[in-house]
């Protein structure tokens, strides 16, 4: 179970409001590092975001992790995460669209994301309430591990076809 991960933002305090507001949490200054904010879900779990400044990096330190500046990062990465939100896909849209973020409803197969780009570089699959049970479902062991079977039984797809499909006309552009 994760309770917390962190991610770097452009601008930690605008993201930070963004994901309390489609998550119903809320959010805090972060005293980790000039500028961080955290991010509390109000769930079960404790879950929640660290949203740091982007240059901020995780270094072992003498006693604990201490998060200092680094180097400058590359401005896509290989995290990601999925999302369950509180709020429609309408509202999703219409913060990405007032944020100028990449936002678009995604076809993953056997279940739908809503993709936002978060400053238009992290990638958050955003799951809506009607969303989180096929999600959920799909992750258990047995369901992916028949999901692969069928994969690895099905001849390759040509190169214009896909499992994963976007919609034709994302939402901002």
């Amino acid at each position: 179970m994760f309770h917390h991960i962190s991610i770097g933002a452009e601008n930690p305090f605008r993201v930070a409001k963004v994901i309390a507001e489609l998550t119903g949490g809320e959010f805090f200054e972060f005293p980790v590092a000039a500028g961080a904010y955290m991010v509390t879900f109000q769930d079960q779990y404790g879950s929640g975001i660290e949203v740091l400044p982007q240059n901020t990096v995780w270094t072992p330190g003498e006693v604990e992790a201490e998060a200092k500046p680094g180097e400058p990062l590359p401005r896509l990465g290989s995290v990601h995460a999925a999302l369950s939100v509180v709020v429609s896909r309408e509202t999703i849209e219409a913060v990405g669209n007032r944020e100028g973020w990449l936002v678009r409803w995604c076809d993953r197969g056997p279940f739908q994301v809503i993709e936002l780009w978060i400053e238009n570089r992290f990638m958050l699959e955003l799951l809506t309430a009607d969303m989180t049970a096929d999600y959920v479902h799909f992750m258990r062991p047995e369901v992916y591990s028949a999901f692969l079977a069928e994969v690895a039984a099905t001849p390759a797809p040509e190169p214009a076809q896909q499992k994963w499909t976007a919609t034709p006309e994302p939402a901002h552009v």
